[in-house]
């Protein structure tokens, strides 16, 4: 047997196989060919020493923003943001209207290495540029990488209800901002499998809270049902305050993400290995942060069988990260800190089988103080 790839001596972190122990990663082509124990260097076109670092699968955001080639909007480059800092696989949450979908997935999609999934934005119904429920339906339908539909906290809540009838029809999901209606009347519209994005967010508009500080009652039956309550970090949607909050009364994240975009990617959200290391801030274990970022999202784009795990048979998205040991401080939306002694580092990243030698996008000054939500803590940076 000849591998193309071969990963030694790493600490394997598969939730999906329940696997965390130093082993072998072995690749052919696309796919993990085998998971074991002192195989065979000489079997592989190419030997990768892992000691000292994790082996994850590679890394899922649920919200990013993708779409460079329309001009004059806030997304980013996907290869140079995404992939270079671990993230395999990505959902545009509905950086595309429906009438642009077609342009956004010949010029950017089908030019991206990232497996890039997206969602249409629903328009307001008296908009400019309004779609029909069957028009949306038909783009669901259409196209294998259109997963639903999002409904955006711009617009009207009258959009709302044909964005759900747009995304059961055509068979799709709906992902929700935390902040665009009153969170119990928001929750009511949202189905299994549907995304709750933003919803740790500063509470300038709808919180996650009712009056005496508890989280609403649907915010738990919400989970118990199997909405997914995401992070979207983003540059108004992640506080750590809320989450502090919402993990002493014993509620965690199931996913994290970053609605990375060019309002934040200077900061305070940077990438995925940032927004991950911040979820250490408020105690959660590297074990739950890699779950957050690779099985569960997974799941939540039904293809937990195929991506977000390191199993034989699987494809072959790999990432080798160190944990560096320090003193580090993380910055939210409200320019509050927080420290940790952990900061997760992606250091090589397998796509589909190959190696990732493109650039890396290079952080400039932090713009954000000028877009930061009502009310933020400005400290110097």
């Amino acid at each position: 047997m000849q591998w193309s790839i071969l990963i030694t001596g790493g600490r394997v972190i598969d939730t999906f196989s329940g696997i965390d122990q130093v082993k072998d990663v072995a690749i052919s082509g696309k796919t993990i060919d085998e998971i074991g124990t002192n195989l065979p260097k000489e079997n592989a076109d190419l030997h990768i020493d892992a000691r000292g670092k994790i082996v994850t699968p590679g890394f899922i955001d649920l919200h990013v923003h993708n779409y460079t080639s329309r001009g004059n909007q806030p997304s980013v480059d996907s290869d140079t943001t995404n992939l270079a800092f671990g993230v395999t696989t990505a959902l545009d949450a509905g950086t595309a209207t429906p009438g642009e979908y077609p342009h956004y997935w010949e010029s950017d999609i089908q030019n991206t290495k990232v497996r890039l999934y997206s969602l249409v934005r629903m328009p307001d119904p008296y908009g400019p540029t309004p779609s029909s429920v069957g028009e949306v339906q038909d783009l669901i339908t259409s196209y294998d990488t259109l997963l639903g539909v999002k409904f955006h906290h711009s617009q009207k809540f009258s959009s709302l209800p044909l964005a759900r009838e747009a995304a059961d029809f055509g068979g799709g999901i709906l992902m929700c901002e935390a902040y665009g209606a009153p969170i119990p009347q928001l929750l009511d519209w949202m189905n299994p499998g549907d995304i709750l994005t933003h919803t740790f967010h500063a509470a300038f508009r709808f919180p996650i809270f009712d009056h005496r500080g508890q989280l609403w009652s649907k915010i738990w039956d919400a989970k118990e049902r199997g909405v997914y309550l995401d992070i979207g970090h983003g540059a108004r949607g992640f506080a750590f305050r809320t989450l502090e909050q919402a993990v002493a009364q014993g509620f965690k994240p199931d996913t994290i993400s970053t609605d990375v975009h060019v309002g934040n990617i200077d900061g305070p959200v940077f990438d995925m290995p940032t927004t991950m290391s911040k979820m250490f801030t408020v105690g959660l274990s590297l074990n739950e942060i890699i779950d957050m970022s690779t099985r569960i999202p997974a799941r939540a784009l039904d293809q937990e069988r195929e991506l977000g795990s390191l199993a034989v048979g699987t494809v072959a998205d790999v990432v080798i990260s160190s944990i560096d040991q320090g003193e580090y401080t993380y910055m939210d939306v409200l320019h509050e800190t927080r420290t940790s002694r952990e900061k997760i580092v992606a250091e090589t990243i397998v796509y589909s089988g190959n190696v990732y030698d493109g650039s890396h996008y290079d952080p400039v000054e932090m713009s954000h103080k000028h877009d930061a939500p009502p009310g933020f803590i400005l400290t110097e940076t």
